[in-house]
């Protein structure tokens, strides 16, 4: 969850408390690996701002993006799943599955179930 740090304004002249004021400056010196990783770890955040809400432990979670590939195979896994759903409800109501459906069923939910151990969505 992002968490946000405000500045309390006052309402009635639309200025900051002066305790809430930054005022302080610290600098730091980075070599260039330590700066590569530092850009990418702050994303649009500026350097400074990053910084400081790394330091105050307040930085947003950072979502990564999907596996495409995982998602791609779960998507036709989860097809495939929705078409027996759709066979089964057009059964007539006192028909029970055959054996043919009972397979096709266990055999998607196996598939699923693999694939959701085994992937690794977040790479």
């Amino acid at each position: 969850m992002k968490e946000t740090i405000g500045l309390p304004f006052c309402k009635k002249n639309n200025k900051v408390p002066a305790k809430s004021l930054r005022t302080h400056c610290v600098s730091a010196r980075f070599n260039h690996e330590e700066l590569q990783l530092l850009n990418t770890k702050r994303g649009d955040k500026s350097k400074g701002e990053w910084l400081r809400l790394a330091s105050l432990d307040k930085l947003p979670l950072s979502v990564p993006a999907i596996n495409i590939e995982a998602w791609k195979s779960l998507s036709e896994i989860s097809q495939k799943l929705n078409k027996l759903v759709a066979h089964l409800d057009n059964k007539s109501k006192g028909s029970s599955l055959t054996q043919t459906e009972l397979f096709a069923v266990k055999r998607q939910i196996s598939e699923l179930r693999m694939k959701l151990i085994t992937a690794d969505l977040w790479k």
